[in-house]
């Protein structure tokens, strides 16, 4: 035989084999798919809801919401997971408001919904909403019973808030100016006597004669690039109250006087966690000997973060290396987590 006519024939039974192997391996994988998607099915039905909690930790918002569209268990699995938080424009809010079911979000399932966030701004409608309904009890005028937490837009200051009834049921409030330096004013929330948390972002936080147990729950605060003036300090949320406490800046109000001040006098008295980031790289914080000024005045402060332009002798000693720009070190019974990163970069 021919070399030719046989190399030919080998190359025709090595294509079968390999055509042969190559089908099986579809028909293996055809089999397999249903399986594996069977079991992964029976393990999100069966597992606690903790341990799901601790899974979405690790997922992106939207990597949880392709997972609930793989399957149609998977899905009612996950719904409570997916609707939990929920956001809509205000026209998209004020088209359900005006509904005869009564207030809720455009969405199929109001009844899980735990958060909501109004992703336009419009001053006419925030002094005319009525947000104390969407944190209502009544059934019948909102279905929304599990909403607790509110985050939206400010056109302006937030005074809008003292005209709206009671909203016993309303735990964290998030709030962003859209203008610089809009007002914000703790007598703004005495209607929210529930509220655990309040995150505010470019306000410009005024004095104001409140009692004492405005917001009686507020344990966590979280400011960023927010400023305050004289005879306005942080304490007056509630200095025995917070417990957690996270400033955030990209401007120059954190190196101002009413800043230092709050170094080098805090007043806090159950304060367990303090963060301070400096985000702005052509101004460094320096806090050579504020730092235990702050661990001898709050002697209940377990953790304090400090992170991105900020400088300490000490704690710059650890961190000094190229390849290792964070440490954690051991003050008086506190963890402080230092990173030097952002100002190494610059």
């Amino acid at each position: 035989m021919p070399l030719v006519e046989r190399k030919r024939g080998c190359d025709k039974e090595r294509l079968k084999l390999q055509t042969d192997s190559d089908v099986n391996a579809i028909k293996r994988t055809k089999v397999d798919t249903p399986s594996k998607v069977a079991k992964f099915e029976k393990f999100i039905d069966k597992v606690p809801h903790e341990i799901i909690l601790q899974l979405k930790c690790l997922l992106t918002r939207r990597d949880v919401i392709s997972l609930a569209s793989t399957s149609k268990r998977v899905r009612k699995r996950l719904l409570p997971y997916v609707f939990d938080r929920v956001k809509c424009s205000w026209l998209e809010l004020l088209s359900s408001w005006h509904n005869s079911n009564g207030v809720c979000a455009p969405i199929g399932h109001p009844e899980l919904v735990e958060g909501i966030r109004i992703t336009s701004f419009c001053s006419k409608n925030e002094w005319t909403f009525q947000f104390h309904m969407l944190f209502s009890s009544d059934p019948s005028v909102n279905p929304m019973l599990r909403l607790e937490c509110l985050s939206m837009l400010s056109s302006g200051s937030t005074n809008f808030f003292k005209y709206c009834g009671v909203a016993s049921n309303l735990k964290k409030l998030s709030l962003k100016a859209v203008k610089n330096s809009s007002v914000f004013s703790l007598e703004h929330i005495k209607q929210f006597p529930s509220l655990q948390e309040l995150n505010l972002t470019g306000f410009h936080i005024e004095d104001s004669e409140v009692e004492v147990d405005t917001c009686a729950e507020l344990g966590c605060l979280k400011l960023e690039n927010c400023t305050w003036c004289y005879p306005f300090n942080l304490e007056s949320f509630g200095k025995d109250k917070i417990n957690t406490l996270h400033l955030k800046y990209s401007n120059s109000f954190i190196v101002s006087e009413r800043f230092k001040h709050l170094l080098n006098f805090p007043s806090f008295t159950n304060l367990r966690e303090l963060s301070i980031i400096n985000n702005e790289k052509s101004l460094e914080l320096t806090i050579s000997l504020k730092i235990m000024n702050l661990i001898h005045a709050m002697p209940t402060l377990e953790t304090l973060i400090l992170s991105g332009n900020i400088y300490n002798e000490a704690l710059n000693g650890h961190a000094s290396s190229r390849s290792q720009r964070t440490s954690i070190v051991a003050l008086n019974n506190v963890k402080v987590f230092y990173s030097s990163f952002l100002r190494d970069l610059g």
